[in-house]
């Protein structure tokens, strides 16, 4: 009875081994935007053109960040790069998603818009561009009526979700070209 069984399960194991290893979707090393070869990346601080300070300095760590973890791309210096991501920060806007029944201001949405390129360090051939993205994801964060901090903290916390949400984009459209 053991050898039926084991008959059984080797049958069904050889019989999803195409399915299983031919699926066609792999990760490579890098892809998308980037050059066969290329294995460095640098990220200067993104130029923020818009009023709110360090959102230039938010976004730059989460793009830093996003690569980093990834891995695929060693983040470096300008001068070590392969290729060079750079950014504008062209929009930063706050839109009053709900309010109180004495009409005060309830909840804030962040978005974020930036213009991105990719460039060969070397030949500064521009890879990639792309204009106006912006974060997918709602950001929004509470206000707290009579207690400034704790809006403030809120509202810092939603930027910088808005800023990993636009960094994980970026690292998409650079590695996999979608």
């Amino acid at each position: 009875m053991q050898n039926k069984f084991l008959y059984i399960a080797a049958a069904i194991v050889l019989a999803l081994l195409p399915v299983l290893t031919s699926c066609g979707y792999r990760f490579t090393p890098v892809g998308g935007v980037v050059p066969e070869g290329m294995k460095t990346i640098a990220v200067p601080v993104f130029i923020n053109g818009t009023n709110e300070p360090f959102v230039d300095t938010e976004l730059t760590q989460a793009v830093v960040d996003e690569f980093l973890f990834d891995g695929r791309l060693k983040v470096v210096s300008l001068e070590r790069a392969d290729i060079v991501l750079r950014g504008k920060i062209i929009k930063f806007d706050l839109t009053a998603l709900s309010y109180t029944a004495d009409s005060h201001v309830q909840q804030y949405m962040v978005n974020i818009s930036v213009n991105a390129s990719v460039e060969d360090a070397k030949s500064k051939k521009i890879l990639w561009r792309e204009e106006g993205l912006s974060s997918v994801f709602v950001s929004s964060y509470p206000v707290a009526l009579g207690d400034i901090t704790a809006t403030k903290i809120a509202k810092e916390s939603a930027v910088i979700k808005a800023c990993r949400d636009i960094a994980a984009t970026l690292r998409s459209r650079v590695l996999e070209g979608f």
